[in-house]
Formats: C-alpha cells, sequence, structure tokens
C-alpha cells in the first residue's frame, strides 16, 4: 500500500502542470521521412500523442510499448512527436534503431510549450472528441497506457 501511495504521490507532482479535461491543442506538424504534414491528434477516435526526445533512455524503452499496443490492434491510433532533437537525422536514428512505426512528427519549441511538455517521455491520452483524457510523464507500461486509454474510449 505505501508503494502505491509514493507511486501515485510522484505521478500527481511530475503531472501537476500538465493540462487535463481541455482540448487538445491544434497540432499539424511536418512528417518525418514524407512530404508534407499531419495533425498530431485524430479526429472522432482516442488515441494517444507521445512526446519523445531522441537522446532519451526512457523514452527508447517504452515508445516501443506503446508502437506495439498499436501494431495489436489495441489502440486505434498513435502518434510519435519529436522534440529536443539537433537535426532531423538524429530522429531518423532514433526511429531506426527502436524500429517504431508510428508516424513521426518534428516538434518545435512552440509545440513543447503549446502542450507543456518539460520532460521526456510525456505523453497524453486524447478521448474521441478530441480531449486531453489522461496524461503521464516518464516511462509507461503497455499495461499503463493501455489502461489510460481504455478510459478516453470508453466514452
Amino acid at each position: 500500500m505505501l508503494i502505491l501511495g509514493v507511486f501515485l504521490a510522484i505521478h500527481a507532482w511530475q503531472t501537476r502542470d500538465l493540462p487535463i479535461d481541455e482540448p487538445a491543442p491544434q497540432t499539424v506538424l511536418s512528417l518525418l521521412d514524407s512530404p508534407g504534414i499531419q495533425s498530431a491528434v485524430r479526429d472522432g477516435e482516442a488515441g494517444i500523442v507521445y512526446f519523445f526526445a531522441p537522446w532519451c533512455f526512457y523514452c527508447r524503452t517504452s515508445i516501443d510499448n506503446l508502437d506495439k499496443l498499436v501494431r495489436e490492434g489495441n489502440l486505434a491510433w498513435a502518434t510519435a512527436v519529436a522534440l529536443a532533437y539537433g537535426d532531423v537525422n538524429e530522429v531518423r536514428e532514433f526511429v531506426n534503431e527502436t524500429g517504431i512505426g508510428l508516424p513521426v512528427l518534428l516538434g518545435t519549441a512552440g509545440t513543447a510549450s503549446d502542450w507543456s511538455v518539460k520532460a521526456f517521455p510525456t505523453y497524453y491520452v486524447i478521448d474521441a472528441n478530441g480531449r486531453i483524457s489522461s496524461r503521464s510523464v516518464g516511462y509507461s507500461t503497455s499495461l499503463g497506457m493501455r489502461f489510460r486509454y481504455s478510459r478516453a474510449s470508453a466514452w
């Protein structure tokens, strides 16, 4: 019981400045290695927007959990947004090394500000109405992501 209490207290502290129960920011960014732009959020379906930095150890270890949920059909969609990178090659290397199949958008400092991202990884669960229903900072298991998503997709 004590461990759960400590975990919940740390999570509350880490997410204290992140938006919740409000519309997701309108974010349209360039795709990595594809022409054109794409919205970070899909209309009408619940999903996850995952912010990462290519140099982040916890991003490398948890993004596979997210990618697997999408591949296995346990999540309608997920978008990965690269932030805090030196150049596009650094993002490409991250994608190649992790082997993820998620769409990767190239974020900016403005993107980080719009979504209140100050640490990596940060992810938001977006409900079918385009509202932020949950958020988390740091490593997350597939089970944790799936649980947060299932609450959003049930509405």
